[in-house]
């Protein structure tokens, strides 16, 4: 047979049915690997607030930084100081103009030491239940003693004797506690080998792909870009049901929802963006690299 002669037609039926048989795998395997990329980073996000202690401690101060949450803090402390005191003309402290005594205090958890001082018993609580350090004391005086300074501040007309204390935090593991440290250990492996999964997927759609290298660009784009999107809907999607799964502490909820979601939408936009000039690229060249056929009149 000369190679200028064309290939039988049932040598051409054979290679095209096994071009589709690689294109619908490389399709099937790049979709899959974008969904375990998108999950992958979404994991890493939820890892990255309690990883560490020092995860912990950053987390509890950028929530505190939240006025909704701080609100919601400050009811419970009030709460708990009420239910401390001795009397009950202390406990009349605190049922008197309530909302009054909340703002305060409120505003009072907004400072830099008071906020820094929380981390730091969320570091010491992650390091006692998760990292299995020795039991400890947490003296957390400072939070009665900011919430009373702040009563006083929005009433100064309680008397300075009226002083209820909250008792220190005993932090200790019991005999027959979950393994935390083992459960959050096999969360970051899993969260890291559903990224690598999903990049894996995306070498061997590549490979097995029949189509030119900057064809093969573009429909990485393609997934990368419509990954993107849709798992960016999914997070806003969750961030606005949420809030709607309480009756109380509504804006509470919605200000922790969008400081978990916040990382995760800001990742996917970097997907989306990532994709979209991956594609673009990938079409303009394949483009340019296309040889274009002129026609002559009258041939």
């Amino acid at each position: 047979m000369n190679a200028s002669e064309p290939l039988p037609e049932s040598i051409e039926n054979s290679s095209e049915s096994q071009h589709r048989v690689r294109r619908t795998f490389a399709t099937i395997l790049g979709g899959l690997g974008v969904v375990f990329l998108g999950l992958g980073l979404i994991s890493l996000v939820l890892m990255s607030f309690v990883s560490s202690p020092n995860a912990a401690k950053s987390t509890v101060k950028s929530a505190l930084a939240q006025p909704d949450v701080r609100d919601v803090i400050a009811d419970k402390l009030i709460e708990k100081l009420q239910d401390s005191a001795d009397n009950d003309s202390e406990k009349l402290i605190f049922s008197v103009a309530r909302p009054l005594i909340v703002t305060a205090v409120k505003e009072k958890l907004a400072d830099p030491d008071l906020r820094n001082f929380a981390g730091d018993v969320a570091a010491t609580l992650y390091a006692v239940y998760i990292e299995n350090a020795p039991a400890a004391s947490v003296d957390i005086s400072k939070f009665s003693d900011a919430t009373l300074e702040a009563i006083r501040a929005a009433d100064p007309s309680i008397p300075k004797d009226q002083n209820p204390k909250m008792d220190p935090l005993k932090v200790e593991r019991k005999p027959g506690d979950a393994d935390i440290k083992s459960i959050r250990d096999m969360a970051q492996r899993g969260s890291w080998l559903f990224v690598i999964i999903g990049l894996l997927l995306q070498v061997a759609a590549w490979f097995l792909s029949v189509a030119t290298q900057w064809q093969r660009t573009l429909r990485l784009g393609i997934r990368l870009f419509s990954g993107g999107i849709i798992f960016l809907g999914i997070v806003l999607f969750a961030r606005g049901r949420i809030p709607q799964s309480s009756t109380e502490n509504k804006a509470a909820l919605t200000a922790a929802a969008q400081f978990i979601t916040d990382p995760m939408v800001t990742r996917f936009i970097i997907l989306t963006v990532l994709g979209t000039v991956v594609g673009i690229t990938g079409f303009v060249v394949n483009r340019k690299a296309t040889p274009k056929v002129s026609v002559i009149p009258g041939n």
